[in-house]
């Protein structure tokens, strides 16, 4: 299935009743996953997107040939968004500079420049790391020899859980994306049932409903201000 016909699928989906929540691993592959953030919302905001992913798919006239080109975009997309945001918090709450020089330009070029299915290899690990570095002492032998990936479930779990009181009033009654009619709460309640029960969840999900919680209380707590032209100036009001 093309880029398109994945996305009326999605559409499709969407006007369809939410699923059950299961791992996003066991679910099949797709040019635009469902996160589970999608299963909690209510019936309109489920068709107001299907409707949104439709017109998106209708105005495609560039896709990619292959869910690898689309998967490495939307990867460093995420990655790049989420390292300037963990770059402002370590600065300004710990004075740390963050540096990600695997990000830069020039290093997403060379790797783009090789095809998605041989930057891997079932008996190595990031050959492609191993073969621009072996030797050079820029990296430690460590870094080129290791196999396996941390893994930061545990805190992440461990963080849900002490903070579930804070979660449960946040997503609560009082949330302000479920009373603009965005989610439900009580799917949202299972959730972090589940994760305070140490049960496997949806955390991804999770925390994007509590990133977008968190802006729409900041955002409704700010103070207006607008631009209006004034006597041929601009003022700020």
């Amino acid at each position: 299935m093309d880029h398109a016909g994945a996305w009326w699928q999605t559409a499709a989906e969407l006007r369809g009743p939410a699923r059950d929540w299961i791992p996003q691993a066991q679910r099949p592959l797709a040019w635009t996953p469902l996160l589970a953030s999608a299963d909690w919302m209510t019936h309109g905001a489920r068709l107001m997107l299907a409707s949104a992913v439709d017109e998106a798919a209708g105005a495609l006239t560039e896709a990619p040939a292959r869910l690898s080109e689309w998967s490495d975009r939307q990867d460093l997309a995420r990655v790049g968004a989420d390292s300037a945001g963990w770059r402002a918090l370590a600065l300004a709450g710990h004075g740390i500079e963050l540096a990600a020089p695997f990000l830069d330009n020039e290093v997403i070029r060379a790797c783009l420049a090789v095809p998605a299915d041989e930057r891997g290899a079932p008996g190595a690990y990031k050959p492609l790391l191993d073969a621009a570095f072996a030797g050079s002492r820029v990296l430690p032998g460590f870094v080129l020899a290791r196999t396996t990936k941390g893994g930061f479930n545990a805190l992440a779990y461990a963080g849900l859980r002490d903070n579930a009181p804070l979660l449960k009033d946040l997503l609560g009654p009082s949330s302000q994306l479920a009373a603009l009619g965005l989610v439900t709460e009580q799917p949202v309640a299972d959730a972090l049932a589940r994760a305070t029960a140490g049960q496997p969840t949806a955390q991804g999900a999770l925390h994007l409903v509590v990133a977008a919680e968190v802006w729409l209380r900041q955002h409704s707590a700010a103070p207006a201000v607008w631009w209006d032209e004034v006597g041929g100036r601009v003022a700020a009001v």
